[in-house]
């Protein structure tokens, strides 16, 4: 985290998108590993992909 401090807002963004994917890989994973609790984690991963997908139109955005 040590690293994290003093970044620009492009590059905090990209922290932030590593993290978002990281996560939907993780939920892509446990829906297919846990079926019983599937809908949750599926749900999950498409929240991630949302906020994946504002994150990338942000860093776009700035990157203009």
């Amino acid at each position: 985290m040590d690293e994290e401090k003093n970044v620009g807002p492009v590059e905090a963004l990209k922290i932030a998108l590593a993290r978002e994917e990281s996560s939907i890989e993780l939920y892509r994973k446990f829906a297919v590993e846990h079926k019983v609790a599937e809908d949750v984690f599926t749900f999950l991963f498409n929240e991630e992909n949302k906020h994946k997908m504002l994150i990338e139109k942000k860093i776009f955005e700035l990157m203009k």
